[in-house]
């Protein structure tokens, strides 16, 4: 839901003040995607405000959800409740490892662009709380909904379903169909996404990779890609492998023993960053 206009920011240190006396979640449901709601609507005391996720922010809005229950919630967050002090997204791991195939892809940041411009993103932060940017469109390329850093930024919430659990999320359309699932109760992380851009339909999970269902091969078998991206060129209709331009190169790493191989994909991430990779 939109901020209201003439409304002033609320500032950083006050969102992170909210976000973790909540849970990193909806201070109703838990779910980790969410909204800053004003419990008065003028007020912009911390105290008056709660995160909500984008549809509990509705039912708080149009008046579903009565001020007294909104204090309530904001005194006994669900995940604060739950034990999830951590939020649900608490992932096992310092940096996204994610299965594609029978490949591994480790670091974090932009992970599916197309024609440059970025369309999923993940990121954790020091506690090991995994933070994801996306943007949502449908196939006629109308921008459905803007999520970054977990914060619902813009877009209509009604049209979709939002379903989590620890260390578990899933966007999915009211029609049924599934945008964005993440699995991180194991590791690696098992993505599967579904998203549009240009009238152009990009499909991925734990067992390939497909551009407007054709299957693409981006690589050898049996890889960990390390500080890598996949990038989608719309004219070629394909999928490519590309250096995260941070560091401008990105690592290769083989080894038989998938868990060793991860092992050794996150020592080579960890260099990667430190600039110590000759």
């Amino acid at each position: 839901m939109a901020r209201r206009e003439g409304r002033p920011s609320i500032p950083d240190s006050v969102k992170r003040q909210l976000r973790q006396e909540a849970g990193f979640g909806c201070c109703k449901c838990g779910c980790p995607i969410f909204e800053y709601h004003h419990i008065l609507r003028d007020s912009e005391n911390p105290e008056d405000i709660m995160i909500l996720c984008p549809i509990c922010h509705h039912e708080a809005t149009v008046g579903a959800m009565t001020l007294e229950e909104q204090r309530f919630y904001k005194a006994r967050p669900s995940n604060i409740e739950k034990g999830f002090v951590e939020g649900k997204l608490k992932i096992n791991q310092r940096y996204p490892v994610i299965v594609v195939g029978t490949n591994q892809f480790v670091g974090d940041g932009d992970f599916i662009l197309v024609d440059q411009e970025s369309l999923l993103s993940l990121e954790a932060d020091a506690f090991g709380r995994l933070e994801l940017s996306v943007q949502l469109y449908d196939c006629s390329d109308q921008l459905l909904a803007v999520i970054e850093h977990n914060e619902w930024i813009s877009g209509d919430p009604l049209p979709w379903d939002l379903e989590s659990g620890f260390q578990y999320l899933k966007i999915r359309r009211k029609l049924g169909d599934i945008a964005l699932e993440i699995d991180a109760r194991k590791s690696p992380i098992e993505l599967r996404v579904d998203l549009w851009r240009k009238g152009q339909n990009f499909q991925l999970d734990t067992h390939q990779i497909r551009f407007n269902g054709v299957v693409q091969n981006v690589g050898i078998m049996n890889l960990c890609f390390v500080g890598m991206r996949l990038v989608a060129d719309t004219l070629s209709k394909q999928f490519r492998l590309e250096p995260d331009p941070r560091f401008g190169k990105g690592i290769l790493v083989s080894w038989p023993d998938v868990q060793e191989r991860i092992r050794k994909g996150l020592e080579a991430w960890e260099r990667l960053k430190d600039g110590s990779c000759s």
